[in-house]
């Protein structure tokens, strides 16, 4: 059965001054589909994931989304106010004999939080470290019921150990459509089955992770 897109996108073009980052681009996001996007830092990576989300409009072009396309991106946790607590942003006030019954919520904190998980819910976003935040971000994100998450930089503040445990549960979480930029290449070779490069101001597909595309490219150019 072929997959519908939940976003697509359709000749958009976006410009900052007068640098071109995109150019009439079409690409779409599928059901299930796992994204890895690369490209030189300042060609519209980020400016990409943005117009997906909707954060910010393309100057002409169209994007369209699937109304069963339920998504959320990777947020900047400095607009949280830094007085909430934890536990109130990630579960919105749910009890602790609420949430702790829930499996996929217990396997999110584990892999995230381990041991501390109750030290980190009962604390406010003030008191947390940079590393902390971006795991509070994350488990926030996965224990939404979304089907589509988009994750600009989602292994910065990760030790080995986090970034890991990410892309193994990105890889067997099912009915999940992933579009991430990151510079890990490890985590894009774990995680993607298809890459998109940002380039002179277009988007150029290729099938498989990170090895498979740095193989691809190396022959587009030699022919």
């Amino acid at each position: 059965m072929e997959k519908k897109n939940l976003i697509s996108v359709d000749g958009a073009s976006k410009s900052f001054d007068l640098k071109v980052l995109l150019n009439e681009v079409s690409i779409g996001v599928s059901e299930e589909s796992r994204i890895g996007i690369v490209g030189r830092n300042g060609d519209g990576k980020s400016t990409l994931i943005k117009i997906l989300a909707g954060s910010i409009l393309p100057d002409s072009g169209k994007v369209s989304r699937s109304k069963k396309a339920i998504f959320g991106m990777l947020n900047q946790f400095d607009l949280v106010d830094s007085k909430t607590r934890v536990s109130e942003y990630v579960l919105g006030g749910l009890k602790e004999h609420e949430w702790a019954g829930k499996s996929s919520t217990r396997e999110i904190f584990s892999g995230l939080f381990g041991s501390e998980t109750n030290k980190i819910l009962n604390r406010e976003f003030v008191s947390l470290s940079g590393g902390e935040k971006r795991r509070v971000e994350i488990a926030k994100l996965l224990i939404e019921p979304l089907n589509l998450i988009l994750l600009d930089e989602p292994t910065n503040h990760l030790d080995v150990e986090g970034v890991a445990w990410l892309s193994k549960y990105l890889k067997e979480r099912k009915n999940l459509a992933v579009v991430v930029i990151t510079h890990d290449r490890w985590f894009l070779d774990e995680v993607s089955d298809i890459m998109w490069e940002v380039i002179d101001g277009s988007v150029e597909e290729y099938e498989g992770g990170y090895s498979a595309y740095v193989l691809a490219k190396a022959e587009r150019n030699r022919q």
